[in-house]
């Protein structure tokens, strides 16, 4: 099995026993607000999935496969939120088996799974922008270190990558109140986070054609 098909496991199993906490947490006799706050994740999955995920597709030209991976996207901070309340308010032992301290801790760290997968999108961004930056080269010659830098500063640095999040239009604010709204860096995330998602499922093969397309895309929407 390929590295990145490992990976896209790992993400996978956490984003499966986020969904089965969240009906378990349903189950358990929240506060309303907290049953609430989970039926408007859900409410908001369903949409990512009918809206958001084929936007992103439009403009990349990936086709998504495993739309679970998008709660690392788009709901870290509304999932995150849900499961703090939660070890903050514990209910008391009924006739279900509650949650207990593990699983909620897990839970919480979705805040870094987000981080994560984040930090692999930067990772092969970077090599799809040189992949992509030295077939513009003339074949026998070596581009210097310097152009690189620059070019992948056009691309992939908050504000370019933040540019090109707002291109896709997606209504992409807090269901959950008191959350902030994504700013500039937060933006940039979110699109590294993407094509983190892109690597997991496609490999370094999948990021220097999505990053094109993207570029293309952009330049259309101006």
């Amino acid at each position: 099995m390929k590295f990145h098909a490992i990976m896209a496991r790992s993400f996978l199993g956490k984003a499966d026993r986020i969904k089965q906490n969240l009906t378990s947490l349903k189950k358990e006799g929240r506060t309303q607000k907290s049953i609430d706050d989970i039926s408007n994740i859900e409410k908001r999955f369903e949409r990512i999935k009918e809206v958001y995920i084929p936007s992103i597709k439009t403009a990349t030209g990936h086709e998504f496969l495993n739309p679970d991976l998008f709660f690392f996207v788009f709901l870290y901070k509304e999932i995150a939120m849900v499961f703090n309340e939660a070890q903050t308010n514990p209910v008391k032992p009924g006739g279900i088996e509650l949650l207990n301290s593990q699983d909620l801790r897990e839970m919480k760290e979705v805040t870094e799974d987000r981080q994560t997968l984040a930090y692999i999108g930067d990772a092969v961004l970077e090599t799809g922008v040189m992949a992509s930056t030295w077939s513009l080269q003339e074949t026998r010659k070596i581009p210097l270190s310097e152009f690189l830098h620059n070019e992948r500063n056009k691309l992939v640095e908050n504000e370019p990558l933040s540019r090109f999040w707002d291109s896709l239009k997606l209504d992409d604010t807090p269901i959950i109140a008191n959350l902030p709204p994504e700013n500039d860096e937060t933006k940039g995330s979110s699109m590294e986070a993407v094509f983190g998602i892109i690597f997991l499922e496609g490999g370094l093969d999948a990021v220097e054609p999505a990053l094109q397309n993207l570029k293309k895309y952009y330049e259309r929407t101006k």
